[in-house]
């Protein structure tokens, strides 16, 4: 019976580990989300590793802003950062000059939701239009669920309240009882166009439409009218240019082949420190392995230099951390006691010492979170992301796999390179 599970355990893991690696190469559409799951060799490359495309935009700062122009357009960088980082680790944006802004993104395209502007809200359509209502009138946007209806909730100040009152009842009385609003002055193509039937007097609004299907829509629709609060208007008549990655494909080839090596490296470790016991335990390292892959895929990140290291060091703790597990049984059994009795043992003895560590170590990349450096973030994601698996197979798969190995060995020492010297009595 006992081998049975033993076996059944080490089948369960290898399935997972082979289909995992199958599903590196694979991408297809979650049934029944808008989620489409990327394997791991398919997600997007940072622009070092992948290169992307950078534009220049002119800047143009709303009259009704009260502050300096150097404040508004460090404002305006700011916000484009933040907008970029919530899809790129690596995009970079930096003022160029007086008025102009540059973004770098390792893709095709810069998207506009990238891109702050104006946002003006009108009773009639086009460019000559009076503008009723802007962002110096909204005190915050946000995304909300109503219901079962995905949409942005915006909240005006005490003028804006008045403002947006008097708009929508000019709108509520006119024929086609529609409102443009439009962003980043694009007057042939209205950011939305809500109807309005009646006054609002309330001093906020809640906007929904064919564009926002769910919450991460919502997100980025709000994100969006939030960013024409600042004052600030980017602009340009310029096509993107391609920009080239700092590394190329030889780099990306060789991490590949750092990868696989110092996997092989360390199941070669393993046998040699602890033989058949140092390959059960590396099949709980691989199963960590392949949980990190799954969540690095399931979270689409970005695959940068720096993310690569953090998940090289990630692998390196949790395999020094199954060694460790071996090496306090190994020292149990030398110590005296039984062959089995040492893996629960051991066990005890390891446990802590390894959620120390664990602890430690977490606190730590949580810490360096706060560092402002794209490279130290995109190192410390990837390492946090490692720690999940680490966690789950040193405090506990890896044990199981040992004590599963005793029932095809409970006495040969030397499978599991155990030594016991002959003048220490053997106990319980």
């Amino acid at each position: 019976m006992k081998k049975k599970r033993a076996i059944r355990n080490y089948v369960l893991a290898s399935i997972f580990i082979v289909l995992t690696l199958v599903l590196t190469f694979v991408s297809f559409p979650v049934v029944g989300t808008n989620y489409n799951f990327l394997g791991l060799g398919n997600l997007q490359l940072g622009l070092e590793l992948g290169g992307g495309v950078k534009n220049t935009y002119d800047l143009e700062v709303a009259d009704w802003y009260k502050g300096s122009k150097e404040n508004a357009y460090k404002t305006a960088v700011d916000r484009v950062q933040y907008l970029l980082n919530q899809d790129f680790a690596d995009a970079k944006v930096y003022l160029n000059s007086d008025d102009k802004i540059t973004i770098e993104v390792p893709a095709t395209s810069i998207n506009s939701n990238y891109v702050v502007g104006f946002l003006e809200m009108k009773s009639e359509k086009g460019a000559d239009a009076e503008v009723k209502v802007s962002g110096q009138d909204i005190e915050s946007v946000k995304y909300m669920l109503s219901g079962t209806t995905h949409g942005v909730y915006i909240e005006f100040n005490k003028e804006g309240k008045q403002k947006f009152a008097d708009l929508t009842e000019t709108v509520s009385n006119s024929s086609d009882q529609t409102m443009y609003i439009y962003m980043n002055k694009d007057y042939d193509n209205p950011f939305s166009t809500p109807k309005v039937t009646e006054k609002n007097d309330y001093g906020y609004t809640f906007i929904s439409g064919a564009g926002i299907t769910d919450k991460k829509s919502g997100q980025s629709y709000a994100r969006k009218l939030e960013s024409a609060l600042i004052g600030v208007n980017m602009s340009t008549e310029l096509d993107d240019i391609e920009v080239g990655a700092v590394f190329g494909d030889y780099t990306r080839l060789g991490m590949t082949i750092v990868t696989i090596a110092l996997i092989v490296a360390s199941i070669i470790l393993a046998y040699i420190l602890f033989k058949q016991l140092g390959l059960v335990s590396c099949l709980s390292v691989l199963f960590a392995l392949m949980v990190s892959v799954i969540i690095s895929a399931c979270v689409d990140l970005q695959v940068t230099f720096a993310g690569w290291l953090g998940f090289l060091f990630g692998y390196v703790l949790n395999f020094a951390l199954h060694m460790y597990y071996l090496y306090v049984i190994k020292k149990e059994y030398a110590m005296g006691k039984k062959f089995l009795v040492s893996f629960t043992s051991g066990y005890r003895g390891a446990l802590f010492n390894i959620l120390d560590t664990l602890l430690i170590v977490t606190g730590g990349m949580l810490l360096m979170l706060i560092v402002p450096s794209s490279a130290i973030r995109m190192f410390t994601f990837n390492y946090l992301i490692t720690l999940a698996g680490t966690a789950f197979t040193s405090l506990w798969l890896n044990k199981v796999f040992a004590v599963d190995y005793t029932a095809f060995n409970l006495k040969n020492e030397k499978k599991v390179n155990f030594v016991r010297e002959e003048n220490v009595d053997e106990i319980a």
